[in-house]
């Protein structure tokens, strides 16, 4: 992405943003660090523009490590709100599928580069984030793993992909990931006592207040709230439907053209969809991924039932283990 292109990027979310005053931008990818001075510049062009309009930008940088270095971790703990550092868990694991050129594993490369970004973090918001396939499903040995690195901030997420690649996901695996969610639970739970807790993204649960109506029905906001910028300026609804030719919906420069898929997002929420209707977990969930349920039935409005099953599963085990704090708190 050239710098002009993102400069109208920035022009664009503020031209769009109405009174809306707090903006978020994620430098996501590819790899946003093989384009770092084009992000620099962005970032500063931003800040001037906040001032200017009365906006807050929010940044987030999603990298997989390689090309940190220390003005990486200066200007991101400066100016980035949240970094996500891309980490599988065990060296085995990790390098199995996030190779070099030259075919060689990055684990040893990037643990000592992602020990030192969190270290100079301080307080500012961070994420380890892995994705476990068909080949890890015994995945809590690789969070526990990443835990005991010293990260206390974690996300681990399934593979979604074609189902003839060998590292999908296959339902035989569902016992044993819904095991894996409860071993997790219960670690966690015993880590917290122990007085070394670490936070899992998807047992992040507010059970007395959490989001708004809105956001419980809506979601990620996709094709609305939020839309993914290519390189060379598209507007798609999120990055998992660029190439998707059908779901572009314009781009920076003229806005959005495709008005019948924006509109076909505004209705894409909790209570969209038949399946989702006497669903416990759907004010949690809103729905699910539209780009999942895309790539799974062919629409948006369709159900990926593998990731409801997954969902529901790691909802039951928050609430669980909300459950088990609750106790010991009355205690």
């Amino acid at each position: 992405m050239p710098f002009a292109v993102g400069k109208q990027a920035i022009d664009f979310l503020i031209a769009h943003s109405g009174t809306r005053r707090n903006l978020e931008v994620d430098f996501f990818g590819g790899e946003p660090l093989m384009n770092w001075e084009v992000v620099k510049q962005i970032v500063a062009y931003a800040r001037e523009q906040e001032k200017i309009h009365n906006k807050n930008f929010r940044f987030t940088l999603t990298t997989n490590g390689v090309l940190i270095d220390d003005d990486v971790i200066a200007f991101s703990n400066r100016e980035m709100s949240n970094v996500v550092l891309s980490l599988d868990g065990r060296k085995e694991v990790h390098d199995r599928l996030r190779k070099n050129y030259a075919g060689e594993g990055s684990y040893d490369l990037i643990v000592p580069k992602f020990q030192k970004f969190v270290a100079a973090r301080g307080e500012k918001s961070y994420y380890i984030r892995g994705t476990y396939t068909h080949h890890n499903t015994d995945f809590t040995k690789d969070i526990f793993h990443m835990a005991d690195l010293g990260f206390t901030e974690l996300s681990m997420e399934p593979m979604v992909g074609d189902a003839n690649d060998p590292n999908a996901l296959t339902e035989q695996d569902l016992p044993v990931l819904f095991e894996q969610y409860e071993i997790l639970a219960k670690e966690m739970h015993k880590r917290k006592k122990e007085g070394r807790p670490f936070t899992f993204y998807h047992y992040m649960l507010d059970l007395t207040n959490g989001p708004c109506i809105y956001k419980r029905i809506s979601g990620c906001g996709s094709g609305t709230e939020y839309m993914a910028v290519t390189p060379w300026g598209e507007l798609y609804p999120c990055h998992q439907f660029v190439g998707e030719e059908a779901y572009c919906l314009g781009d920076i420069w003229d806005g959005v053209k495709n008005e019948a898929v924006r509109d076909e997002f505004k209705y894409c929420n909790a209570y969209a969809r038949e399946e989702c209707k006497d669903c416990w977990a759907k004010l949690y969930c809103s729905g699910g991924c539209a780009a999942n349920a895309y790539h799974a039935t062919g629409s948006i409005k369709g159900i990926y039932e593998y990731g409801c099953e997954l969902f529901k599963k790691r909802i039951e085990c928050a609430i669980m283990l909300k459950i088990a704090e609750s106790e010991e708190g009355s205690e």
